[in-house]
């Protein structure tokens, strides 16, 4: 029989379990945050890879792209009346989706796409300003309208957060650069969230983030989500 200091140690050991892996996974995710290249994802990809082995995908579905941001956000398909996919990869920038199109997105053949950028756009992965991110955007854009079934193409605007106050400058130049750009294509809606999320004075509700002050929690998604809705109905 074991000791009650063995068994005290044991039961220690598992209850820190599942903090340890936490923290391996948040740690693994920051490494390849910090690395440069787009081929850091391969392995997010490759799981999408088998996950679509294993079902049977849909017809023409809105496939939604971007970062955490898109992985923290759950059951849009329940608001929106077609079929969705959710592709976000780790803490990937608008470029990392571009040079990835074809696994991320193009594979679908999606009626719809729709681009969340996150946070990672202005920090630690890049430190765009808001024409570069316009660049982006456009590139991306114009790697999707060269398929031959190109459907819309839908873009939210970055997020406004509690814990950077100082992008918000930065975040309103970048809606109205892409808000003139979407006026010369016919294909391209821009959504602006910040609106629905925000007080009278501009700042970020603390009620639609989590604690972190950086991701959306389940009311700030739901916002977004019938946002997205309204967008698609307009067609």
């Amino acid at each position: 029989m074991l000791s009650w200091k063995t068994t005290r140690i044991i039961c220690t050991v598992l209850l820190l379990m599942p903090i340890v892996h936490l923290a391996y996974l948040v740690s693994r995710e920051a490494l390849a945050t910090l690395d440069p290249s787009p081929d850091v994802w391969a392995k997010e990809l490759s799981a999408y890879a088998r996950s679509d082995k294993l079902g049977e995908l849909p017809a023409g579905p809105v496939v939604v792209v971007g970062g955490r941001r898109v992985k923290l956000w759950q059951q849009l398909d329940d608001v929106l009346d077609e079929p969705v996919l959710m592709r976000g990869l780790g803490d990937a920038i608008v470029e990392d989706i571009t040079y990835n199109y074809n696994a991320l997105i193009g594979f679908y053949q999606p009626s719809a796409v729709v681009v969340l950028p996150g946070n990672s756009e202005f920090h630690i992965r890049d430190n765009k300003s808001a024409e570069e991110l316009l660049a982006a955007i456009e590139k991306l854009e114009s790697v999707d309208a060269a398929r031959e079934s190109a459907g819309r193409f839908l873009v939210f605007t970055p997020i406004k957060t509690p814990l950077y106050s100082r992008d918000y400058e930065e975040i309103d130049r970048a809606y109205r650069l892409l808000s003139a750009w979407a006026k010369s294509k016919s294909r391209v809606q821009v959504i602006d969230s910040n609106p629905m999320l925000t007080d009278d004075e501009g700042r970020p509700r603390a009620r639609y983030f989590l604690s972190d002050g950086v991701n959306l929690n389940e009311l700030g998604y739901l916002r977004l989500a019938l946002l997205l809705q309204g967008a698609m109905s307009e067609a």
